[in-house]
Protein backbone atom coordinates (compact mmCIF):
# COMPACT_ATOMS: atom_id res chain seq x y z
CA UNK A 1 0.00 0.00 0.00
CA UNK A 2 1.24 3.50 -0.77
CA UNK A 3 2.13 5.83 1.78
CA UNK A 4 -0.29 8.52 2.61
CA UNK A 5 1.96 11.42 1.29
CA UNK A 6 4.94 10.87 -1.01
CA UNK A 7 7.92 13.41 -0.79
CA UNK A 8 10.16 13.96 -4.01
CA UNK A 9 12.94 15.80 -4.15
CA UNK A 10 14.36 16.55 -7.51
CA UNK A 11 17.35 18.04 -9.40
CA UNK A 12 17.68 19.52 -12.94
CA UNK A 13 20.35 21.02 -14.99
CA UNK A 14 19.98 22.16 -18.97
CA UNK A 15 20.76 18.63 -19.68
CA UNK A 16 19.78 16.49 -16.86
CA UNK A 17 16.60 15.50 -14.11
CA UNK A 18 16.83 12.85 -11.46
CA UNK A 19 16.82 12.08 -8.37
CA UNK A 20 19.99 11.71 -5.80
CA UNK A 21 20.86 9.96 -2.63
CA UNK A 22 21.31 13.11 -1.14
CA UNK A 23 18.36 14.40 -2.05
CA UNK A 24 16.63 11.25 -1.10
CA UNK A 25 18.31 11.32 2.06
CA UNK A 26 16.02 14.31 3.00
CA UNK A 27 12.94 13.10 1.83
CA UNK A 28 13.27 10.16 3.51
CA UNK A 29 14.23 11.27 7.04
CA UNK A 30 10.93 13.76 6.23
CA UNK A 31 8.74 10.67 6.32
CA UNK A 32 10.98 8.48 8.73
CA UNK A 33 7.62 8.04 10.83
CA UNK A 34 4.03 7.72 10.20
CA UNK A 35 2.56 10.75 11.01
CA UNK A 36 -0.34 12.21 8.78
CA UNK A 37 -1.04 15.79 8.01
CA UNK A 38 -4.14 15.28 6.02
CA UNK A 39 -5.68 13.94 2.63
CA UNK A 40 -5.15 17.30 0.29
CA UNK A 41 -1.97 16.53 -0.76
CA UNK A 42 -1.23 12.67 -1.63
CA UNK A 43 2.50 13.72 -3.53
CA UNK A 44 4.60 16.55 -3.08
CA UNK A 45 7.70 17.20 -5.40
CA UNK A 46 10.84 19.96 -4.98
CA UNK A 47 12.71 20.55 -7.88
CA UNK A 48 16.27 22.24 -7.94
CA UNK A 49 17.40 24.04 -10.68
CA UNK A 50 21.23 24.45 -10.92
CA UNK A 51 22.95 26.81 -12.92
CA UNK A 52 25.62 25.30 -15.47
CA UNK A 53 29.13 27.17 -15.97
CA UNK A 54 30.83 27.40 -18.74
CA UNK A 55 29.41 26.80 -22.39
CA UNK A 56 27.45 24.06 -23.65
CA UNK A 57 28.16 21.55 -26.68
CA UNK A 58 27.47 23.49 -30.21
CA UNK A 59 24.15 20.95 -30.47
CA UNK A 60 22.80 21.65 -27.16
CA UNK A 61 23.25 25.86 -26.99
CA UNK A 62 19.55 26.25 -27.45
CA UNK A 63 18.46 23.69 -25.07
CA UNK A 64 20.75 25.08 -22.20
CA UNK A 65 19.45 28.87 -23.26
CA UNK A 66 16.33 28.14 -22.55
CA UNK A 67 16.73 26.11 -19.52
CA UNK A 68 18.44 29.09 -17.97
CA UNK A 69 16.07 31.67 -19.28
CA UNK A 70 13.35 29.57 -17.91
CA UNK A 71 15.23 29.40 -14.46
CA UNK A 72 15.67 32.68 -14.13
CA UNK A 73 11.67 32.83 -13.50
CA UNK A 74 11.58 30.40 -10.55
CA UNK A 75 10.55 30.08 -8.01
CA UNK A 76 7.00 28.43 -9.35
CA UNK A 77 4.24 26.53 -7.29
CA UNK A 78 1.43 24.43 -8.69
CA UNK A 79 -0.91 22.89 -6.64
CA UNK A 80 -3.15 20.59 -8.46
CA UNK A 81 -6.06 20.64 -6.03
CA UNK A 82 -8.09 17.52 -8.07
CA UNK A 83 -4.69 15.51 -8.08
CA UNK A 84 -3.48 16.13 -4.37
CA UNK A 85 -0.53 17.31 -6.26
CA UNK A 86 1.92 19.90 -5.44
CA UNK A 87 5.49 20.91 -7.35
CA UNK A 88 7.95 23.23 -6.27
CA UNK A 89 10.62 24.41 -8.35
CA UNK A 90 13.53 26.70 -7.21
CA UNK A 91 16.67 28.02 -8.31
CA UNK A 92 19.44 26.49 -6.82
CA UNK A 93 23.23 28.50 -5.74
CA UNK A 94 24.44 25.07 -3.80
CA UNK A 95 26.36 23.72 -6.32
CA UNK A 96 27.12 24.07 -10.08
CA UNK A 97 25.05 22.14 -12.84
CA UNK A 98 28.33 20.56 -14.03
CA UNK A 99 29.78 19.41 -10.52
CA UNK A 100 25.96 18.18 -9.75
CA UNK A 101 26.63 15.63 -12.36
CA UNK A 102 29.74 14.21 -10.45
CA UNK A 103 28.75 14.17 -7.62
CA UNK A 104 28.17 10.73 -6.04
CA UNK A 105 29.34 10.72 -2.65
CA UNK A 106 27.14 11.56 0.02
CA UNK A 107 28.33 14.96 1.95
CA UNK A 108 26.79 16.72 5.34
CA UNK A 109 27.34 20.22 4.59
CA UNK A 110 25.67 19.34 1.50
CA UNK A 111 23.47 17.43 2.68
CA UNK A 112 22.86 20.61 5.56
CA UNK A 113 22.43 23.33 2.67
CA UNK A 114 19.83 21.26 1.34
CA UNK A 115 17.75 20.78 3.85
CA UNK A 116 17.83 24.40 4.56
CA UNK A 117 16.73 25.37 1.18
CA UNK A 118 14.17 22.36 1.10
CA UNK A 119 12.62 24.26 3.84
CA UNK A 120 12.80 27.33 2.72
CA UNK A 121 10.98 25.96 -0.65
CA UNK A 122 8.19 24.91 1.54
CA UNK A 123 7.97 27.44 3.40
CA UNK A 124 6.81 29.07 -0.45
CA UNK A 125 3.24 27.21 0.09
CA UNK A 126 1.68 29.28 2.81
CA UNK A 127 0.08 31.70 0.29
CA UNK A 128 -1.11 28.77 -1.83
CA UNK A 129 -3.16 27.14 1.26
CA UNK A 130 -6.00 27.60 2.28
CA UNK A 131 -8.44 26.79 5.40
CA UNK A 132 -10.88 24.41 2.73
CA UNK A 133 -7.64 22.72 2.29
CA UNK A 134 -7.63 19.21 4.30
CA UNK A 135 -3.87 19.56 5.16
CA UNK A 136 -1.92 20.58 8.16
CA UNK A 137 0.98 22.96 6.34
CA UNK A 138 1.64 24.45 9.54
CA UNK A 139 2.01 20.49 11.06
CA UNK A 140 4.27 19.41 7.93
CA UNK A 141 6.44 22.54 8.23
CA UNK A 142 6.86 21.77 11.87
CA UNK A 143 7.70 18.33 11.40
CA UNK A 144 9.86 19.02 8.46
CA UNK A 145 12.27 21.35 11.11
CA UNK A 146 12.28 19.51 13.82
CA UNK A 147 13.88 16.62 11.50
CA UNK A 148 16.46 18.89 10.52
CA UNK A 149 17.60 19.11 13.79
CA UNK A 150 18.11 15.24 13.90
CA UNK A 151 20.34 15.82 10.60
CA UNK A 152 23.49 13.23 11.39
CA UNK A 153 26.33 15.02 13.31
CA UNK A 154 29.28 12.71 11.75
CA UNK A 155 29.71 10.87 8.60
CA UNK A 156 29.42 7.10 10.46
CA UNK A 157 25.84 8.29 12.00
CA UNK A 158 25.09 9.50 8.06
CA UNK A 159 25.98 6.52 6.46
CA UNK A 160 24.19 4.36 9.38
CA UNK A 161 21.52 6.81 8.90
CA UNK A 162 21.20 6.03 5.22
CA UNK A 163 20.93 2.42 5.64
CA UNK A 164 18.16 2.55 7.99
CA UNK A 165 16.52 4.79 5.28
CA UNK A 166 17.23 2.42 2.79
CA UNK A 167 15.81 -0.30 4.71
CA UNK A 168 12.40 1.33 5.69
CA UNK A 169 12.41 2.26 1.84
CA UNK A 170 12.80 -1.15 0.55
CA UNK A 171 10.05 -2.88 3.46
CA UNK A 172 7.51 -0.20 2.10
CA UNK A 173 8.36 -0.91 -1.80
CA UNK A 174 7.76 -4.68 -1.01
CA UNK A 175 4.52 -3.97 0.72
CA UNK A 176 3.28 -2.59 -2.57
CA UNK A 177 1.82 -4.38 -5.99
CA UNK A 178 4.26 -3.49 -9.54
CA UNK A 179 1.74 -0.79 -10.33
CA UNK A 180 1.64 0.51 -7.25
CA UNK A 181 5.30 0.69 -7.32
CA UNK A 182 4.95 2.96 -10.14
CA UNK A 183 3.44 5.91 -8.88
CA UNK A 184 1.16 6.85 -11.52
CA UNK A 185 -1.86 8.90 -11.38
CA UNK A 186 -4.13 7.22 -14.39
CA UNK A 187 -6.18 10.03 -14.44
CA UNK A 188 -3.44 11.73 -16.54
CA UNK A 189 -3.67 9.56 -19.26
CA UNK A 190 -6.15 7.35 -22.08
CA UNK A 191 -8.43 5.38 -20.17
CA UNK A 192 -7.49 2.05 -22.17
CA UNK A 193 -3.81 3.44 -21.88
CA UNK A 194 -3.22 0.56 -18.72
CA UNK A 195 -4.98 -2.57 -20.34
CA UNK A 196 -3.12 -1.77 -24.01
CA UNK A 197 0.66 -1.26 -22.17
CA UNK A 198 -0.40 -3.81 -19.72
CA UNK A 199 3.26 -4.50 -18.35
CA UNK A 200 4.20 -2.14 -15.62
CA UNK A 201 8.02 -2.22 -17.92
CA UNK A 202 6.43 0.13 -20.21
CA UNK A 203 5.26 3.07 -17.79
CA UNK A 204 8.89 2.67 -15.54
CA UNK A 205 10.22 5.92 -14.76
CA UNK A 206 13.64 4.56 -13.67
CA UNK A 207 14.16 2.01 -16.19
CA UNK A 208 16.52 3.02 -19.52
CA UNK A 209 15.21 0.43 -21.28
CA UNK A 210 11.40 1.43 -21.17
CA UNK A 211 9.49 3.94 -23.51
CA UNK A 212 10.15 7.01 -21.04
CA UNK A 213 12.92 5.83 -18.74
CA UNK A 214 15.14 7.60 -20.20
CA UNK A 215 16.06 11.45 -19.96
CA UNK A 216 15.43 11.34 -24.21
CA UNK A 217 12.08 9.73 -23.34
CA UNK A 218 10.54 11.24 -20.45
CA UNK A 219 11.12 14.71 -22.29
CA UNK A 220 9.31 13.92 -25.08
CA UNK A 221 6.61 12.75 -23.13
CA UNK A 222 6.15 15.57 -21.35
CA UNK A 223 6.52 18.11 -24.41
CA UNK A 224 4.05 15.68 -26.60
CA UNK A 225 1.44 15.97 -24.07
CA UNK A 226 1.55 19.90 -24.14
CA UNK A 227 2.09 20.13 -28.21
CA UNK A 228 -1.19 18.09 -28.35
CA UNK A 229 -3.21 20.52 -26.56
CA UNK A 230 -2.85 23.22 -29.85
CA UNK A 231 -1.56 20.13 -32.83
CA UNK A 232 -4.21 17.53 -31.49
CA UNK A 233 -5.01 17.03 -35.48
CA UNK A 234 -1.58 17.55 -36.58
CA UNK A 235 0.67 14.92 -37.43
CA UNK A 236 2.92 13.89 -35.06
CA UNK A 237 5.64 13.24 -36.88
CA UNK A 238 5.13 17.27 -37.36
CA UNK A 239 6.05 17.30 -33.66
CA UNK A 240 8.82 14.86 -33.50
CA UNK A 241 11.11 17.07 -36.23
CA UNK A 242 10.10 20.15 -34.66
CA UNK A 243 11.42 18.95 -30.93
CA UNK A 244 14.90 17.21 -32.60
CA UNK A 245 15.04 20.83 -34.06
CA UNK A 246 15.19 22.42 -30.68
CA UNK A 247 16.80 20.00 -29.15
CA UNK A 248 19.64 20.90 -32.49
CA UNK A 249 19.77 17.07 -33.65
CA UNK A 250 19.77 16.20 -37.40
CA UNK A 251 19.75 12.94 -39.31
CA UNK A 252 22.15 14.02 -41.21
CA UNK A 253 24.57 13.73 -38.11
CA UNK A 254 27.46 10.88 -38.13
CA UNK A 255 27.89 10.96 -34.07
CA UNK A 256 26.38 7.89 -32.86
CA UNK A 257 25.05 9.46 -29.90
CA UNK A 258 22.74 11.55 -31.47
CA UNK A 259 21.25 8.31 -33.49
CA UNK A 260 21.41 6.62 -30.19
CA UNK A 261 18.74 9.60 -29.04
CA UNK A 262 17.07 10.18 -32.35
CA UNK A 263 15.94 6.62 -32.34
CA UNK A 264 14.77 6.72 -28.20
CA UNK A 265 12.52 9.77 -29.61
CA UNK A 266 11.18 7.53 -32.13
CA UNK A 267 10.32 5.64 -29.93
CA UNK A 268 9.13 7.47 -27.05
CA UNK A 269 6.56 9.26 -29.29
CA UNK A 270 5.13 6.14 -30.33
CA UNK A 271 4.36 5.26 -26.82
CA UNK A 272 3.78 8.96 -25.77
CA UNK A 273 0.58 8.16 -28.51
CA UNK A 274 -0.62 5.35 -26.98
CA UNK A 275 -0.47 6.78 -23.41
CA UNK A 276 -2.18 9.34 -24.37
CA UNK A 277 -4.30 8.82 -26.68
CA UNK A 278 -5.12 5.41 -26.27
CA UNK A 279 -3.69 4.38 -29.88
CA UNK A 280 -0.50 5.19 -32.43
CA UNK A 281 -0.86 6.99 -36.14
CA UNK A 282 0.19 4.15 -38.53
CA UNK A 283 3.59 6.25 -39.83
CA UNK A 284 4.68 6.99 -35.89
CA UNK A 285 4.33 3.12 -35.21
CA UNK A 286 6.53 2.18 -38.80
CA UNK A 287 8.90 4.88 -37.57
CA UNK A 288 9.26 3.27 -34.55
CA UNK A 289 9.52 -0.24 -35.47
CA UNK A 290 12.62 0.71 -37.92
CA UNK A 291 14.17 2.66 -35.17
CA UNK A 292 13.83 -0.55 -33.03
CA UNK A 293 15.40 -2.29 -35.43
CA UNK A 294 18.64 -0.52 -35.40
CA UNK A 295 18.64 -0.67 -31.39
CA UNK A 296 18.31 -4.45 -32.05
CA UNK A 297 21.34 -4.65 -34.15
CA UNK A 298 23.42 -2.49 -31.68
CA UNK A 299 22.41 -4.51 -28.83
CA UNK A 300 23.11 -7.49 -30.84
CA UNK A 301 26.76 -6.03 -30.95
CA UNK A 302 27.10 -5.95 -27.56
CA UNK A 303 29.10 -8.80 -25.32
CA UNK A 304 26.72 -11.28 -23.77
CA UNK A 305 26.07 -11.09 -20.10
CA UNK A 306 22.93 -10.00 -18.19
CA UNK A 307 22.56 -6.16 -19.77
CA UNK A 308 22.32 -7.46 -23.27
CA UNK A 309 19.66 -9.96 -22.37
CA UNK A 310 17.43 -7.24 -20.56
CA UNK A 311 18.19 -4.86 -23.63
CA UNK A 312 16.86 -7.33 -25.95
CA UNK A 313 13.77 -8.50 -23.87
CA UNK A 314 12.80 -4.94 -23.84
CA UNK A 315 13.00 -4.69 -27.39
CA UNK A 316 10.14 -8.07 -27.71
CA UNK A 317 8.27 -5.94 -25.06
CA UNK A 318 8.03 -2.62 -27.03
CA UNK A 319 8.40 -4.10 -30.28
CA UNK A 320 4.99 -5.99 -29.39
CA UNK A 321 2.91 -3.21 -28.91
CA UNK A 322 4.07 -1.40 -32.17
Amino acid sequence: MKPPLEFYLMARTYNSYGAHPMLSLISGLILADTQTFGPAVSELTLTFHFHTSGQPPSSLERLYAEFHAHRLKLPKIVFRRSREKVSIDVASNLIDGGDWLRCRDLSRPLLKGFFAETLTALDLLKPHFTAEDDFALDKFLSHCRERERSLPGTDEALRVLQQQLKVRKAAIRSAMSPWERLGIDWRDFHPNARSILDDPFYWEEGNDFSPHGNDTGADLLSDYRLWLRDHGSNNPLDFYRRLLARWGFSDDSTDPVVHSVLDEAAVALAFAELKIKGGCHPSVADFARKAVHRQRQKALQAADGPIKEDRLRSLELIEAKL
